[in-house]
């Protein structure tokens, strides 16, 4: 992969150049993470839980029988808001709002639409969302850094020859600037009520970017 420079005299000055290198890698999504549950009002706050824990259980029981094992199930969020009215510039007291959310992790991506059809059938009247992403992002990662690392040496490379120079390519330093940009599709309640759910992952973009420094000698 390198080409080491011919024996020069040590004392001869070696000048720097620097250099970047990018390196992307398209890997398909193998976990993915619903967000969804139950939004409840009343004017008695005890009414308001008591169905909303109710409507939460039945999405619980309704999941496991899909065959999502308990331990992928999980709070997300619990809150209690009281909610207001605006009546002739005064404030009016509404109720109680109770928001339940579950956090649903999967790794099955073709059951990603069932699943919040079955969240949804079953009581669910939020859904926040769904993020996709890799279980072991670092086997990825590893492949960017690599076609960054060789994309700085052509660089490299090339601007020796141009300046018909000897280019020592053992790197003097690097410098890494990961990004795992991940797509996080959204979705609204209301759309997903229409019609059964198709869900596509796409692709996950892994990049790399270095920052590479070599010596050089004219």
């Amino acid at each position: 992969m390198y080409h080491y420079p011919v024996q020069r005299n040590t004392t001869e000055k070696p000048w720097t150049m620097k250099v970047t290198g990018t390196g992307t890698v398209a890997a398909a999504p193998d976990q993915a993470v619903i967000i969804t549950g139950v939004e409840t009002e009343d004017m008695s706050l005890q009414e308001a839980q008591s169905a909303n824990s109710a409507s939460i259980q039945r999405i619980i029981d309704a999941l496991i029988r899909a065959g999502i094992p308990e331990s992928q199930i999980q709070t997300s969020e619990f809150r209690i808001n009281p909610v207001y009215d605006f009546k002739d510039g005064e404030q009016v007291f509404r109720g109680y709002k109770v928001t339940n959310l579950l956090k649903i992790t999967l790794y099955d991506m073709t059951v990603i639409g069932s699943i919040i059809d079955t969240a949804t059938a079953n009581g669910a009247n939020i859904v926040r969302g769904v993020e996709f992403s890799l279980q072991h992002t670092d086997v990825i990662y590893n492949q960017a850094l690599t076609e960054a690392l060789r994309q700085a040496e052509q660089k490299a490379q090339t601007i020796a020859r141009s300046l018909h120079a000897n280019l020592n390519a053992i790197p003097q330093s690097v410098i890494e600037n990961p990004d795992t940009s991940q797509p996080s599709p959204f979705f609204t309640a209301t759309a997903l009520q229409a019609a059964p759910t198709p869900i596509e992952p796409g692709q996950l973009m892994i990049k790399a970017d270095v920052l590479v420094s070599y010596h050089y000698y004219l």
